[in-house]
């Protein structure tokens, strides 16, 4: 159990530093649109929530840990003095699965209602974050609504006893919808990288081209973004599923080691942050080259019309039209 909270403390801290990184380069970049920019903020401010109230919660037991080891009976913790970590650790673990719905539905208003949705991005984007901010409450309110904070529990981001099958449940539903996020956003990102080619084919305005372009990029990052928090949080979620069907037969050390390991939030706030710093340098090179080849195709386009119009008054200057 040291060596685990040893592991996902040094996870922890360098989440911070990663977090840190992508929120100066969203802050200094302008390379997603303005709801986008503000969701994948309160993300990365979520993310570093959540990370220092696991890492009060790794603390806490540490430090338990070391003072009982002498008498491990005394090493767990009562439910009730686990209350407000529990919570804003369900809260803030809820919220991140609200973002990556919050970001999907943004890059579909994006592409289909661009015209609209690009009038009011900061409305659409403090709108999501209301909604990222009740559904956790109000999923929180069904599950604890009845809990018994009686007994002990090894860790405080453990539910009490009488709230564990709600809190599987909501667990296992909030897996099933991102998973069918995740696989909604790749077809979407596929429609997004059909939609760009289709443009280049058919359209030569310059700014529609470029709109296409942009849409493309932020989908891919956002596409990235929730296929790694679905891998995070479903591949953790499935080992103390698999250990709570067979814990007759394992011991107790393991089960709980394991549920201690498995924390995929904290893997994904350590991914997410290196995802947004990654995906931003990538776009900021990418539009580069891509406003390049555009002012190059400008010119091209410049250099024809200007041909095209001296070929037309030479012709009239050799056959002037006669009354």
């Amino acid at each position: 159990m040291l060596f685990c909270h040893g592991f996902m403390s040094v996870i922890i801290f360098a989440s911070f530093y990663l977090s840190y990184c992508a929120m100066e380069k969203l802050k200094k970049q302008n390379v997603f649109g303005m709801s986008t920019k503000i969701l994948l903020q309160s993300s990365i401010v979520n993310g570093v929530v959540h990370q220092a109230t696991t890492a009060f919660i790794r603390v806490r037991a540490l430090y338990h840990a070391i003072r009982f080891f002498r008498d491990p009976c005394s090493i767990q913790f009562p439910s009730a003095s686990c209350f407000c970590e529990g919570i804003l650790y369900y809260h803030t673990n809820l919220f991140c699965s609200v973002v990556c719905l919050s970001l999907f539905l943004d890059r579909l208003a994006s592409f289909y209602i661009h015209k609209f949705y690009k009038s009011v991005p900061k409305k659409a984007a403090y709108t999501f974050i209301v909604i990222q901010i009740l559904i956790p409450a109000l999923v929180l309110c069904w599950v604890f609504h009845d809990a018994i904070y009686t007994g002990y529990v090894p860790l405080c981001n453990y539910p009490p006893k009488n709230s564990s099958e709600k809190f599987y449940i909501v667990n296992a539903t909030r897996i099933g919808i991102l998973w069918i996020i995740a696989a909604a956003s790749i077809v979407h990102f596929y429609q997004s990288f059909r939609h760009e080619k289709r443009i280049i084919h058919e359209k030569y305005d310059t700014n529609a081209r470029y709109n296409a372009f942009e849409n493309l990029l932020s989908s891919r990052a956002v596409c990235w973004i929730i296929c790694i928090q679905a891998v995070c949080l479903g591949g953790t979620s499935a080992i103390p599923s698999i250990f709570k069907i067979y814990r007759g037969s394992i011991p107790t050390a393991w089960f709980h080691g394991a549920i201690a390991f498995a924390t995929g939030l904290t893997y994904a706030n350590f991914f997410v942050p290196i995802v947004i710093t990654f995906e931003t340098n990538r776009i900021i090179r990418l539009r580069r080259s891509r406003i390049q080849a555009l002012r190059r195709q400008t010119n091209d386009y410049d250099y024809i019309h200007d041909f095209k119009a001296l070929m037309e008054s030479s012709y009239k200057k050799v056959h002037p039209k006669t009354s």
